[in-house]
């Protein structure tokens, strides 16, 4: 049964968190006719003006230190995905059985149009902009979303005005976050992506296993006719694909996989029904590392099953330049070169950042830790000890990590801030090196988020450059 587009299914409705995807469930639940009571941790000073403008439409905001029975009364709760599973609303809600919902299942139920879904532990983002860039440029209505910035909630509403049959060709990319997978009861891309499944999230999962099984409720409500694209090299990934019920499309540079997108003789290539597609070359590719090698394939192959083929793919990935805060380039200082890769916020990512210099690193790690191992950059600094020349540490997990990691790195010295860290660097670096702000850590020790701090990063080396001459 058609749901209808001017109506939400319940008299009321609960709304944990006033962040981008709060507002925004907020508001759609309220102008479908719901009694909305939205409620999050902070002070109502403390609230978005977007928040507090709510109230127009008639939401009832419980700011602050709210009792677990704000939500008493209401048939469900939307919660935003970055508010604890514990937090004492939902644990309200859970004890009085009210069903707690993501934001992007709300928002699921009322989309016309075809859904392309991506998760994993790295390049989420850079895969969404990607693959939505590919759609634009063959000429496919697309609209990028979810975890990525753009609420799914209000794209969805904005399309509800559309005529049914214009509205059935648009193609929503959207990345989304295992938070948000935890909240997902129908929710079912059409084509679903899983990059890669590598430890993060630690301080919120009792275990990687549970993480992981978030990650996997992406593929639950696909049918046979679905597309599932899996990373065929991560081991991880592979395990998962043994319970798929959609058609599997791995990708792999490493494996001559008789269907998928894959690296062959130096060309990334999709194929299936016995035919390959050649793409373009790998050298041509303008983002650095291996890893990005995998995201294009992965976009790739999205957009193929999206009905876009060779030329109109390769031209969108020949164009385009990356995300902010994604491996950037900065500047180069006395020979230097300086990478912004803030959102490298667990080890992984820092990891598959190392991997793609092959020129001596100067490596800053640090700011908030969400209880990563840092074993495995440990390993692969002994494994290649020429690659991190020095190893600079900071914030509030700087110390803990310089003693982790004081045994295989060259060199190691402790800065209290970002600054401190990044003149350290400079005073470590040689000539044809890089210093990488690859943190593996997340940044809300010292800063709102990874944008905030690598503009900051930014910042500071364009300072260091003004005061040492100018760029090199």
């Amino acid at each position: 049964m058609m749901t209808r587009l001017d109506t939400v299914p319940w008299k009321t409705a609960g709304v944990m968190g006033l962040g981008l995807s709060g507002v925004a469930a907020a508001g759609f639940l309220a102008r479908r006719g719901a009694e909305v009571v939205a409620a999050d941790a902070k002070t109502r000073e403390s609230l978005p003006a977007e928040a507090l403008a709510l109230e127009k439409i008639g939401v009832r905001l419980a700011a602050g230190p709210a009792s677990a029975g704000v939500f008493r009364g209401c048939e469900v709760v939307i919660a935003s995905p970055g508010v604890p599973p514990d937090a004492p609303q939902l644990a309200g809600a859970r004890a009085a059985g009210i069903p707690i919902l993501a934001e992007v299942e709300l928002a699921s139920r009322y989309l016309r149009g075809v859904m392309v879904g991506i998760t994993g532990s790295n390049g989420k983002s850079t895969v969404t902009r990607l693959t939505g860039e590919i759609l634009k440029s063959a000429g496919v209505p697309a609209r990028v979303c979810g975890n990525i910035g753009r609420p799914l909630t209000s794209t969805v509403e904005e399309d509800l005005a559309l005529p049914d049959g214009e509205a059935r060709r648009v193609h929503y990319v959207v990345e989304l976050s295992s938070f948000q997978l935890e909240g997902i009861e129908r929710l079912s891309p059409r084509v679903a992506v899983l990059l890669n499944l590598s430890p993060d999230h630690q301080d919120r999962y009792e275990t990687m296993d549970d993480y992981y099984a978030a990650k996997s409720r992406l593929f639950m409500n696909q049918r046979g006719d679905d597309i599932a694209i899996v990373n065929w090299d991560d081991p991880v990934s592979h395990r998962v694909a043994a319970n798929l019920t959609a058609r599997l499309f791995p990708f792999s540079l490493t494996q001559d996989l008789e269907e998928g997108a894959v690296l062959s003789r130096g060309k990334l290539v999709l194929r299936g029904g016995g035919k390959d597609e050649a793409i373009m070359a790998a050298s041509a590719v303008p983002l650095k590392g291996k890893h990005n090698l995998e995201n294009v394939l992965a976009a790739a192959a999205a957009a193929f099953h999206c009905g876009v083929r060779g030329e109109a793919i390769s031209g969108a990935v020949a164009a385009f330049k990356g995300l902010p805060h994604r491996l950037e380039f900065v500047i180069e200082v006395a020979g230097v070169s300086y990478y912004n890769d803030s959102k490298a916020t667990n080890v992984g990512s820092t990891l598959r950042a190392l991997e793609a210099f092959h020129t001596p690193v100067v490596l800053l790690l640090g700011g908030y830790d969400k209880g990563g191992d840092f074993q495995p950059l440990g390993a692969a600094m002994t494994a290649e000890p020429w690659k991190v020349r020095a190893l600079v540490t900071f914030g509030k997990a700087g110390r803990d990590i310089a003693g982790r990691l004081e045994a295989a790195a060259p060199r190691t010295a402790l800065a209290g801030s970002l600054e401190d860290a990044v003149r350290a660097a400079a005073g470590l670096a040689r000539a044809g090196d890089a210093v990488l702000l690859s943190p593996g850590c997340a940044s809300y020790d010292a800063y709102t988020g990874f944008e905030q701090r690598g503009e900051h990063f930014r910042a500071i080396a364009r300072k260091l450059a003004s005061q040492t001459g100018g760029p090199s």
